[in-house]
């Protein structure tokens, strides 16, 4: 089972990065307007995501994300060592993903992202969009069709409300690295991300655990008790 969820986490993650990646292959190949190309990129995106978490949900928990991984931890939904695997595979599967998407496009299929991305009020932007979306997978981890809703539906919208059309994932952060698409991003430009991803991640384990977490309740004796259930994606 180990094994099985390693790999669902391998390939979801690589085919969210092959679409985000290919819709910015595509815009640039077909449109001149900028606002044209994000709506393509967002509706690859998110369409993706639904999709992925719907397939991924019973064998892995649907994380494709080592931020989302992070946050379960610091819940205790998952131990150090799963974690650990999960991101190596997460990683290894956004890097794919770009493979897989320069391929397609007729492109270098190992190639190296030129776009910078070091404005301040994009690291910001990854810290809203990440602990968001973090919220929303905490708040919703017991339904998997919550969860398949909700989150293409926050990535929706920060895709035009952040400046940095929420990346919100370290994986397919390093993943598009690995590009010459318009939605990859320079080596030099990870780190920032990354970090602000990460702080994101712990912002959103926060207002999940100080707002919205179901808390055990001790009720009457001709009740029965009452508690959340520790369920993941």
């Amino acid at each position: 089972m180990k094994a099985k969820a390693l790999a669902m986490e391998f390939v979801g993650t690589a085919l969210l990065v092959a679409a985000i990646l290919g819709a910015g292959y595509m815009a640039s190949g077909s449109t001149q307007d900028a606002a044209v190309g994000l709506i393509m990129n967002a509706f690859s995106a998110t369409a993706m995501l639904a999709i992925i978490i719907r397939l991924g949900a019973k064998i892995s928990g649907a994380h494709y994300n080592p931020a989302v991984t992070f946050a379960l931890l610091l819940s205790k939904k998952v131990d150090a060592l799963t974690s650990i695997t999960y991101i190596v595979a997460q990683i290894a599967g956004a890097i794919s993903g770009a493979f897989l998407a320069n391929a397609m496009y007729g492109a270098h299929i190992y190639a190296i992202s030129t776009s910078t991305r070091t404005n301040s009020v994009l690291i910001i932007s990854e810290i809203v969009a990440t602990a968001g979306l973090v919220w929303v997978i905490l708040r919703n981890a017991k339904n998997a069709n919550k969860v398949a809703l909700f989150v293409p539906l926050w990535i929706f919208s920060a895709y035009f409300f952040t400046s940095s059309t929420s990346f919100a994932n370290p994986a397919a952060t390093i993943g598009r690295v690995f590009t010459q698409s318009p939605a990859g991003i320079a080596p030099a430009s990870i780190l920032r991300f990354i970090s602000a991803q990460f702080i994101g991640a712990a912002v959103g384990w926060a207002l999940h655990s100080l707002l919205t977490e179901e808390k055990a309740l001790e009720i009457t004796d001709d009740a029965a008790e009452v508690s959340s259930t520790d369920a993941a994606i």
